[in-house]
């Protein structure tokens, strides 16, 4: 969507607050419900589904939620206690017109303008309306880290907790070949902002032990994990792996960390195996990937369908049923969204063996895990294409382990008690 980067004119950010969050005092009891105010700034895409997600959960376990978003979120909430609130003046992360490179830095500086806003009217939200917690999701840029720290001065009585993605936050807009952003302010901006919170949620024990690798000095840190989709997507009717034909899927964005070049490379393998095999491409393109040379390559190997660009999600339960399986070549990774995606439907994944990759799959259980070499990824590939019984039964593990392990009760279950101590910690 376009963006208009003409100055900003302020907005009288409601005294009132939504209906939703009753602010009153609870009577003194043993597990008083909690208000919580979650905050997503783009109103679509993995992020704000997770937040969404989250808040859902919250809801139905009878604490008081809010999610401040952009505008036209992807989701809305018919959950009582839960309620999505357009508040910021932000954009689809994944629609993205194009046009001249002069264009594009004009986008994003108009997008700047527009982050720089919505944490303005956040802060002024947070100033008026006093939660027992407000927590954001992954501090992207130094801008993020700046202003949590402000109103970690200016809103002392109310719990600040992050959800922290990716401990350092992933470059997917530069051509350099760091994965992570490494610069010295946003590291030493990332660390202050992490000190200041009251809470630092993680979704792995590898992703919390890369973040304390990394800022060994901080205080409150749990893991919650990651949800499944199931409450927001057609799942009931998901048809197994074996009655799709031997067609593979890689899902999510289009970036450098996800490494395409070595998917593509290992489906060349596969097909000298399986001639008949597919692969599919499905995703937004980040700035950070060459997708004609993407496109090139593809049409090099054949039986490579490319569908660049967001996929909404009535759409997302069709593409998984025409897929055996599902494929992460990842450089690096923390906790994958759209692996737990893969297993709402019932999809083996078949993923490099690198990062916090073990926290999400079991080999020969819930998919395949594989060294990040060609022949090992297509050796994978061709063990669950090739065996259509082999798919269906750990595609079946797969999806019964979203159902429990990684349900989004069994996230709350574990974030709860670290929000009230965090709570407890705030009001001595």
């Amino acid at each position: 969507m376009a963006v208009d980067s003409s100055p900003l004119a302020p907005i009288a950010v409601p005294i009132t607050p939504p209906a939703t969050l009753d602010l009153s005092l609870d009577s003194p009891a043993a597990e008083p419900r909690l208000k919580i105010v979650l905050v997503e700034f783009l109103p679509s895409g993995g992020m704000f589904q997770f937040t969404f997600l989250f808040g859902e959960a919250l809801a139905r376990q009878g604490h008081e939620v809010l999610l401040l978003t952009g505008p036209d979120p992807e989701l809305r909430s018919n959950t009582p206690g839960f309620e999505v609130v357009e508040l910021f003046p932000t954009w689809h992360p994944n629609v993205d017109p194009g046009g001249s490179a002069l264009r594009r830095k004009a986008r994003r500086l108009g997008r700047a303008a527009l982050l720089v806003e919505s944490w303005r009217r956040a802060i002024a939200f947070f100033r008026r309306v006093h939660p027992d917690l407000a927590q954001f999701g992954e501090l992207r840029y130094p801008l993020d880290s700046a202003m949590l720290l402000l109103l970690a001065r200016r809103s002392p009585e109310t719990g600040l907790v992050d959800v922290a993605h990716n401990p350092l936050p992933y470059d997917v807009n530069g051509r350099a070949t760091a994965v992570e952003k490494t610069g010295r302010l946003t590291r030493s901006l990332l660390a202050a902002a992490y000190r200041a919170c009251d809470l630092i949620l993680v979704l792995g024990e590898g992703p919390r032990t890369s973040l304390l690798t990394a800022f060994p000095r901080l205080g409150r840190v749990a893991v919650c994990g990651h949800g499944d989709y199931s409450a927001v997507l057609a799942t009931e009717q998901a048809p197994p792996p074996s009655s799709a034909p031997a067609n593979a899927l890689f899902f999510g964005a289009w970036t450098k960390y996800k490494n395409l070049p070595l998917l593509l490379d290992s489906f060349e393998l596969v097909r000298l195996q399986l001639p008949q095999a597919r692969l599919t491409i499905a995703g937004p393109v980040m700035p950070d990937v060459d997708l004609e040379s993407i496109t090139r390559r593809a049409e090099q190997i054949g039986n490579v369908d490319l569908r660049p660009g967001y996929v909404p999600m009535d759409e997302v339960a069709a593409l998984f049923a025409a897929h055996r399986t599902v494929v992460f070549t990842y450089t690096t990774v923390n906790i994958s969204g759209s692996v737990h995606m893969a297993y709402t439907f019932g999809r083996p994944v078949v993923a490099t063996d690198v990062g916090s990759m073990r926290d999400a799959v079991a080999d020969h259980v819930t998919g395949r895990l594989a060294a990040a070499d060609p022949a090992a990824v297509a050796a994978a590939m061709v063990e669950v294409l090739g065996d259509p019984a082999a798919a269906d039964r750990m595609g079946a593990q797969a999806q019964q382990h979203a159902r429990s392990s990684a349900s989004w009760a069994s996230v709350v279950d574990k974030a709860v008690p670290a929000y009230r101590a965090a709570v407890a910690a705030v009001r001595r």
